[in-house]
């Protein structure tokens, strides 16, 4: 297992690669703010996709909302 945690201000990172009891790898994502705690689980098989994912989302223009738009 492999773990490494990013403090972001008030907010808290942990990324951890893990094996489950019958074999598959997956990443285990938490976020720690406000005394909550949010984990996503990505299985190994879907990492490739999913980092393609937030790698586009990350480079794109932001979505303009009700409150931007005058």
């Amino acid at each position: 297992m492999s773990t490494e945690t990013l403090q972001c201000g008030k907010r808290t990172y942990i990324l951890e690669s893990r094996v489950t009891k019958n074999g598959p790898r997956y990443v285990m994502l938490t976020e720690k703010s406000f005394g909550r705690m949010s984990k996503v689980m990505v299985f190994h098989d879907h990492l490739a996709e999913f980092r393609a994912a937030l790698e586009r989302i990350a480079a794109a223009e932001p979505l303009l909302t009700e409150t931007n738009v005058n």
